[in-house]
C-alpha cells in the first residue's frame, strides 16, 4: 500500500511540474459520515454501520482536458479489519455537451446515482469508485451517460465481474420521464471452478415534479415504472425474469420531507441464497427480494448548504410475513473546492 501511495504522489508531483501555460490547479475535499443502526427482522440482516469516508482530489486542467489524482479512505469505527485506501486516478475531456472520463472515477461524478434497486447503498458507501469508462451527455431537454465499472479482476481466487450502466432523462418541466439499465457479468476463476451468473435489468419511468421551477419551499416529486429483470446462471441454464411496479413518492417542505418507494411484483434476486452468487453478484438492496416491498422514510437536514449538509432519518420496511424493519440513519457531508489559475497565481 505504501508503494502506492508514492506511485501516486510521484504522478500527482510530475504533472505539476508540466507547463503551465493556461492551465489551472484545482483541489477537492470531500468529507462523508455515516451512522446507519438496521434493526431488521426475519430474512434481512440486522447490523450497524459507523464510519468516516475522506476523498482528497488534487487535479490540473487544461482547456478541455483534465488529470486528477486522490484517494478514497473508509474508517469503520470498533472494526479490526484495516481498510486499504482505493486510488483516485482519471483522465477527463469534457466539451459543452459531452464528456469522457477514463480511470478510477468517483462515483459523485455521475449524472445520476443509481437507485437501491439496482445498488446497495452499503456498496455505495465502501466502493466509491468506478474503474472503467464513463460517457457523458447533458442537452437542455435530454441527459444520458453510459459507464463500465470492472469491480473485480479475474485471478486464481478472484472472479472476473463487471457491470455496464447506461441511464438517461428527458424533460426539463413538470412532466418528464428516464430510464436505468445494467447488465451484470459475474464470471469465473482463472482455476474454472465455478458458475457463470448474468443479470440484466431495466427500469423505465415517468416523472411528475412540481418542485421545478417554484420558488416556494413545497416540494412534490412522484415516479412511476416498472423494474425488469433477467437473471441467468449458466450452470443451470435457467432464466429468471421477474417483472414488476417500482414507484416512490416525495413531499418536502423546508427541512423537512417524507418518502415512500413501493416495489410490487416478482422477486428480484433469484441467486441471492446461492454461496456461488450472493449479494457479490446482485450488489442491490436485498429488500427486492420480495414479492412486495414498501420503504417510508421520515428525514429532517439540520443544516444544507452548498459546502454541508448534515441530517437525520428514520426509515421504515415493510415486507410480507415479517415484523416491521426501522432504521435509524445519521449522514453529514462536507464539500470544498479550491481552484487556481497556474498562469496568473495572483
Amino acid at each position: 500500500m505504501k508503494f502506492k501511495v508514492r506511485k501516486l504522489a510521484v504522478l500527482v508531483l510530475s504533472a505539476m511540474c508540466i507547463n503551465a501555460y493556461g492551465q489551472r490547479l484545482r483541489a477537492d475535499l470531500a468529507f462523508d459520515g455515516l451512522f446507519d443502526n438496521r434493526e431488521f427482522k426475519n430474512d434481512m440482516l440486522p447490523q450497524t454501520i459507523y464510519g468516516m469516508r475522506v476523498m482528497p482530489q488534487i487535479g490540473i486542467d487544461y482547456r478541455k482536458h483534465s488529470l486528477v489524482a486522490g484517494l478514497s479512505k473508509v474508517w469503520e469505527f470498533g472494526s479490526d479489519q484495516t481498510i486499504d485506501p482505493d486510488v483516485i486516478m482519471y483522465y477527463q475531456y469534457g466539451g459543452e455537451k459531452w464528456t469522457t472520463m477514463f480511470g478510477a472515477i468517483p462515483r459523485k461524478n455521475l449524472q445520476r446515482q443509481l437507485p437501491d434497486a439496482f445498488l446497495y447503498d452499503s456498496i455505495a458507501f465502501f466502493d466509491a469508485t468506478i474503474g472503467g469508462t464513463v460517457i457523458q451527455y447533458h442537452g437542455r431537454l435530454f441527459q444520458s451517460e453510459l459507464y463500465c465499472n470492472w469491480f473485480s479482476r479475474q485471478s486464481y481466487t478472484k472472479r472476473e465481474a463487471f457491470r455496464i450502466v447506461w441511464d438517461g432523462y428527458v424533460g426539463n418541466g413538470v412532466i418528464g420521464g428516464g430510464w436505468f439499465t445494467a447488465m451484470t457479468h459475474f464470471a469465473n476463476t482463472m482455476q474454472h471452478n465455478h458458475a457463470l451468473y448474468e443479470k440484466f435489468q431495466i427500469n423505465p419511468y415517468l416523472t411528475f415534479d412540481l418542485s421545478k421551477g417554484q420558488a416556494s419551499d413545497f416540494r412534490l416529486k412522484a415516479d412511476a415504472g416498472v423494474l425488469f429483470t433477467i437473471n441467468n446462471c449458466r450452470a443451470y441454464d435457467f432464466w429468471y425474469n421477474p417483472i414488476g411496479f417500482l414507484g416512490d413518492l416525495q413531499l418536502g417542505w423546508k427541512m423537512f420531507d417524507i418518502k415512500s418507494t413501493v416495489y410490487a411484483g416478482g422477486p428480484q434476486m433469484q441467486y441471492l441464497d446461492d454461496p456461488e452468487a450472493g449479494l457479490e453478484f446482485h450488489r442491490n438492496d436485498p429488500f427486492y427480494n420480495h414479492s412486495f416491498y414498501n420503504k417510508t422514510e421520515l428525514g429532517i437536514k439540520f443544516i444544507s448548504d452548498e459546502n454541508v449538509e448534515l441530517g437525520f432519518r428514520w426509515n421504515v420496511h415493510f415486507t410480507p410475513g415479517s415484523p416491521v424493519h426501522n432504521q435509524q440513519l445519521i449522514t453529514l457531508k462536507y464539500r470544498i473546492g479550491v481552484i487556481k489559475n497556474l498562469n496568473n497565481p495572483q
